[in-house]
């Protein structure tokens, strides 16, 4: 019986797909073409400052969290001290939810980071919190598909007041020389948003680095000890501390582009199976992308926690370790 009925229901869930293509195509409904674009595209100007999308959505995301982070914390006491134990139980889903997961980091952040956790651990919580939610973005409808109707190859400069509103949906004149400029894009689509981010990353970790050993992380780089010891040896800690250098700037590139690489590639991936094969066959990728937003905001955040432990870790406790 339960075998007969899942027949029927996949039967009837093809036939389903298959009504969709018919209607569509009797009526003349077109699939806009996916448009790609790797620099943001601006949307409005304050002055001669052009405001892009991926920008405005960036604002966007910043108000949201700070109003989620109020929302959550505004029945939270002020002095954990003196506190009553009845204060200190959530006093709502939303409180409870957020400290569920700060605690939870905290406590990854703390098996890394050692007693200098509590010191950066709000900075690299908050870019997690950040790249989340830039990532998520990009999958929320209207995102690529409302924006201003603009010639195709039209300079980036342009007024945009001839623009006229129309959903991606109204958009077939798209292939007669016309195209989509989305008011609203994923951050992490745009090189410059993960880029800011690991200038940040690599710039804190020598903040926290000359913190915790003073002049002595400036040996990591530079250390002319060796040469007491020889030649050979002064010039192969020279060599390492070369190499070191080098590995500095390798990470502003591994995590500009790990992140961005991932996420853009997941909304071209989403936009070109929207145009091959419409309606649901997109629906189980975006559940993909559901975790590769959550997978990349997690290497992030690990990454940047072990970059810290790291600067504040001097050579003898790495030989110890």
């Amino acid at each position: 019986m339960i075998k007969k009925l899942f027949t029927v229901r996949s039967l009837l869930i093809l036939l389903a797909v298959i009504a969709l293509f018919v209607v569509s195509g009797l009526l003349g409904l077109k699939v806009v073409l996916p448009e790609v674009s790797l620099a943001a595209e601006p949307i409005f100007y304050i002055g001669s400052f052009g405001v892009t999308n991926s920008l405005l959505t960036s604002w966007l995301l910043m108000i949201f969290l700070i109003v989620v982070s109020i929302l959550a914390t505004r029945r939270a006491p002020k002095n954990l001290e003196s506190a009553s134990n009845r204060d200190l139980v959530p006093q709502s889903g939303l409180q409870n939810a957020v400290e569920m997961v700060v605690e939870g980091f905290y406590g990854m952040a703390r098996n890394i980071g050692g007693s200098w956790a509590p010191k950066f651990f709000p900075i690299i919580m908050t870019m997690f919190l950040f790249v989340i939610v830039a990532n998520f973005s990009g999958l929320l409808p209207g995102f690529g598909s409302i924006g201003l109707l603009v010639r195709a190859h039209a300079p980036q400069a342009g007024h945009v007041a001839n623009g006229v509103f129309l959903t991606g949906a109204e958009a077939g004149v798209g292939e007669e020389g016309y195209v989509i400029r989305p008011f609203f894009r994923a951050p992490s689509t745009d090189l410059n948003f993960p880029l800011a981010l690991a200038l940040v990353t690599v710039a804190l970790s020598q903040y926290f680095g000359f913190r915790a050993l003073k002049l002595g992380y400036i040996k990591k780089f530079f250390n002319f000890s060796g040469f007491k010891k020889g030649v050979l040896v002064g010039g192969a800690q020279l060599l390492a501390g070369l190499l070191e250098i080098i590995s500095e700037i390798a990470k502003i590139i591994s995590l500009t582009f790990r992140l961005f690489g991932n996420i853009l590639a997941g909304e071209v991936l989403l936009a070109v199976l929207a145009f091959l094969i419409p309606y649901l066959i997109s629906v189980p990728f975006y559940g993909l992308e559901v975790f590769v937003g959550f997978v990349q905001a997690l290497v992030f955040f690990m990454l940047t926690l072990v970059f810290f432990s790291l600067a504040v870790t001097g050579h003898a406790d790495e030989a110890h370790h």
